[in-house]
C-alpha cells in the first residue's frame, strides 16, 4: 500500500452514552446542540462514524446524531442475540433521551434505512422527514426455505457464530474495505477501519461488531408487512438510491411500485455509486439531503 494518511474530519464529533433498554448505547454528535437535529442510522456491520463524510459536506448548521446500534461500534453487545424489532424499540428510546417531545428527521442507510422507514410508519408522530439511502425493503423470503433458515439459526446458537478475522494493522483492514468497494479511496478506508475496529486482548485488531450479527434474524422478511408500514408514513420522504442494480429492480414495477406505497415520496438516483453511496459521492449525497431538509 502506498503511504496514505487517514481522512481528516472537518467536523469533529463528540461521544456520549445513553441507557438503551439495559445496554449502554454509544452516540456520536456533531454540530451545535441548539441546531436542527438530523438523526443518522447506520447499516449492518457499520457504525455511526460512517456518516462522517457526508456530515463534513453539509453547508448549514445541523445537530447530527448518530447512534451505534446494539452490538455495533462502541455500543454494548447483547448476549441473547439480535432481533430486527429490537432496533425499533432502541430507536424510540434514543430519540426520547436525546430529542424528547419533538418530531425529527431520520436518515438511514441500508439496515438503518429499513429501521427508519418501518419506524416512520409505526410512530409517524416522531418523524418530521424521512431519508432512506438504498433501503427500500427486502424481497420476500421463500416460505419453502424457512425450515433450513431456522435450522441455521439454531445451529449458530448451538455452535457459535463465525468469529471475526484478526488483522495486524489498520492498513490491512482498509485494504479489505477497498476490495469490497473499489470506489472507496484509501484515505477514507483508513478512517473507516480505525472507527469500525477494536483491539483484541492479544493486540490484534478485529471489526467492532458482535459476530452474532452474522446469524440470520429468527423472523423471515415479509414484504406485505413492510408495505403496510410504508402506507402509514406521514413524513415527506426521500428515497435516495445508488447506481447498483438490486433484486428489487426485477420485481413488477421495480422501485417505482414500492415508492407508490408512500404518500409523499421523492426518488433520486445517485449514478456511479455502490451500495455505500454516502462514501462514494458524499458531496452530492449531502447536497441532495440538505436541499430536501430545507424544502417546505
Amino acid at each position: 500500500m502506498t503511504d496514505v494518511t487517514a481522512y481528516a474530519p472537518r467536523k469533529i464529533a463528540t461521544s456520549e452514552f445513553v441507557d438503551m433498554r439495559g445496554l449502554q448505547c454509544h452516540v456520536r454528535r456533531w454540530g451545535p446542540r441548539d441546531a436542527q437535529p438530523l438523526v443518522l442510522l447506520h447499516g449492518s456491520r457499520d457504525c455511526g462514524a460512517t456518516f462522517q463524510f457526508i456530515v463534513d459536506e453539509f453547508v448549514g448548521d445541523y445537530q447530527f446524531i448518530a447512534p451505534d446500534w446494539r452490538g455495533y461500534g462502541r455500543t454494548d453487545w447483547n448476549p441473547q442475540g439480535y432481533w430486527f424489532q429490537d432496533y425499533l424499540a432502541d430507536l424510540d428510546i434514543v430519540l426520547d433521551a436525546l430529542v424528547p417531545g419533538v418530531s425529527v428527521p431520520l436518515a438511514g442507510h441500508s439496515m438503518g434505512g429499513q429501521v427508519a422507514g418501518i419506524y416512520s410508519g409505526v410512530r409517524p408522530q416522531r418523524v418530521s422527514k424521512l431519508i432512506a439511502l438504498d433501503a427500500f425493503g427486502l424481497v420476500d423470503s421463500d416460505p419453502s426455505e424457512t425450515p433450513d433458515y431456522l435450522g441455521k439459526w439454531i445451529r449458530i446458537w448451538r455452535e457459535g457464530p463465525e468469529q471475526s478475522r484478526p488483522y495486524e494493522t489498520l492498513a490491512q483492514m482498509a485494504e479489505r474495505l477497498v476490495q469490497t468497494n473499489r470506489r472507496l479511496t484509501m484515505d477514507k478506508a483508513l478512517f473507516l477501519a480505525a472507527e469500525s475496529s477494536r483491539q483484541r486482548p492479544d493486540g490484534l485488531l478485529e471489526w467492532a461488531f458482535d459476530p452474532l450479527h452474522r446469524a440470520p434474524f429468527a423472523v423471515t422478511h415479509r414484504k406485505a408487512e413492510w408495505a403496510a408500514c410504508m402506507t402509514r408514513i406521514e413524513a415527506p420522504t426521500l428515497w435516495l438510491s445508488s447506481g447498483r442494480v438490486s433484486r428489487i429492480d426485477s420485481e413488477p414495477g421495480g422501485l417505482a411500485a414500492r415508492a407508490a406505497l408512500v404518500k409523499n415520496v421523492v426518488c433520486h438516483k445517485v449514478e456511479d455509486t455502490s451500495h455505500n453511496l454516502h462514501h462514494d459521492r458524499p458531496v452530492e449525497v449531502a447536497r441532495i439531503i440538505e436541499a430536501f431538509l430545507k424544502a417546505g
